[in-house]
């Protein structure tokens, strides 16, 4: 079975960055997650299979991929490096024709995965710097 996998440093603590993978909206631009389905019409739907916040992993299928695959299954994992660093790996298994794989690492792999990678990164560092701002405040009132 094909694998398509995005990996990324993340200059933020493994929990909060969990945090905000489970807050689609926040930082990727055209997935949404839905327990029981669609609820409006956005580029792409995911239904979640498996949530575990220990090992902070986060499994999901597209029941309709806009791409020309079959028995899809994504999973985005956090992994912590450093107190203030960790590792991101989001990585889909599937059936399709081998043929057309190069166009799903460019169109799966770089359009969607490391596109909202850079995007979780950057949430994570504004979320970041929101927190120690926060902290610098509270801490001189």
């Amino acid at each position: 079975m094909p694998r398509i996998a995005r990996r990324m440093f993340v200059a933020a603590p493994a929990d909060q960055v969990w945090s905000l993978i489970q807050d689609f909206d926040r930082w990727h631009p055209r997935l949404n997650i839905y327990a029981g389905g669609p609820e409006t019409d956005p580029d792409l739907v995911v239904t979640v299979v498996e949530r575990d916040d220990e090992t902070m992993s986060l499994s999901y299928r597209m029941p309709e991929p806009p791409f020309p695959i079959t028995d899809h299954l994504a999973v985005i994992s956090v992994t912590e490096y450093r107190e203030s660093t960790c590792h991101v790996e989001w990585s889909a298994s599937f059936e399709s024709d081998p043929g057309i794989m190069h166009q799903l690492e460019d169109e799966l792999g770089d359009d969607i995965f490391s596109l909202a990678l850079d995007r979780l990164a950057t949430a994570a560092h504004e979320q970041r710097a929101a927190d120690v701002a926060a902290e610098g405040s509270s801490t001189t009132a």
